[in-house]
């Protein structure tokens, strides 16, 4: 059965308009339940996706083997798979929880120290700093942890009305604004038409975020297999020399618990030579981000979206053989 446009369209805005309701049905219930219900519930729901939908199920468990092989024990990969079902879910809920209980999860955070101070240096250098992270634990409302410690970045990210959710994602980033944000910058959108605003914002010192797991262009050998993703780190590490730090905020066992972790800084020398600069870069963007999203991979929100990268890659690498 074929699928019209208008069809699809149709139902991008019933699901746009499910998730706005759930995230205000969610922001309501904060008033009343504990912390550790509305957890509950999130998970409920993950586990219900990955038993009722068998295809979700059995790629999930396929793509997480193959990405972990030091797990062994099934068991704990179908567990890791059940978490990861519900993890964008989750992910909706920490901008809930930090809006109605920022006060003790600010107490309850736990920093990397080391991170921190090597961040005040950078930005007491006066130069630019880039910080890159996955859509990993607490990726939708890093920005707003990060302005509550006094050290408040610009994430570059995609515009709400390019996306086919944009009400319920409009919604999420302003209740992120409120609870936390960099108050002359809160955002750049992704695109061509950001690109010069990010490169004078660094020029001037400033510090922007980007992730790098997205779909993009740029085939890379990601969980030993091509897929197609943003190089937007790279290229704007090229542009300004800038320093690349990168971390992520953990969920921790408790529904409020949340940990800085930081990874080492990124070292690169620029040569001139672009391309090869870029894929230099590119290597170890790749190094740290397997890295973060192994310390937590029941927290990454992008496992199902690995298939469609990898698919793209496949289509970028034969349509290259064609014209050779």
């Amino acid at each position: 059965m074929k699928v019209s446009p208008q069809q699809i369209d149709k139902l991008m805005r019933v699901i746009d308009a499910s998730l706005l309701k759930s995230f205000n049905f969610s922001r309501f219930m904060a008033r009343f339940l504990p912390p550790a219900v509305l957890v509950s519930m999130a998970d409920g729901i993950g586990y219900a996706l990955y038993y009722l939908r068998r295809g979700r199920r059995c790629y999930l468990l396929e793509v997480m083997s193959g990405a972990l092989p030091d797990i062994k024990d099934e068991k704990q990969l179908k567990r890791l798979a059940r978490k990861a079902s519900g993890a964008a879910i989750r992910a909706m809920l920490d901008l809930v929880l930090l809006e109605r209980h920022s006060d003790r999860i600010m107490e309850r955070l736990i920093l990397d120290q080391h991170w921190i101070d090597r961040y005040d240096e950078y930005r007491a250098a006066g130069g630019g700093l880039i910080i890159f992270t996955p859509h990993l634990g607490g990726i939708a409302i890093n920005p707003c942890l990060a302005a509550l410690l006094n050290r408040a970045y610009t994430p570059v990210i995609m515009d709400p009305q390019a996306t086919p959710i944009p009400r319920y994602l409009t919604s999420l980033m302003e209740v992120g604004n409120k609870v936390g944000s960099d108050p002359d910058n809160p955002a750049f959108w992704a695109g061509q038409n950001s690109i010069g605003k990010v490169r004078e914002h660094l020029a001037r010192g400033g510090c922007v975020a980007l992730t790098f797991d997205v779909g993009g262009s740029t085939v890379l050998d990601f969980f030993g297999r091509p897929a197609a993703m943003a190089s937007g780190v790279a290229h704007f590490a090229c542009d300004s020399n800038a320093p690349i730090a990168s971390g992520f905020f953990k969920r921790g066992k408790g529904p409020l618990d949340y940990e800085l972790i930081g990874c080492q800084d990124m070292s690169y020398a620029l040569t001139g030579d672009r391309d090869k600069d870029v894929k230099a870069i590119l290597a170890q963007v790749i190094e740290f981000g397997e890295q973060m999203i192994r310390m937590a991979p029941e927290q990454w929100v992008c496992w199902l979206n690995l298939r469609n990268w990898r698919k793209r890659a496949q289509q970028i690498l034969e349509e290259k053989g064609q014209s050779s």
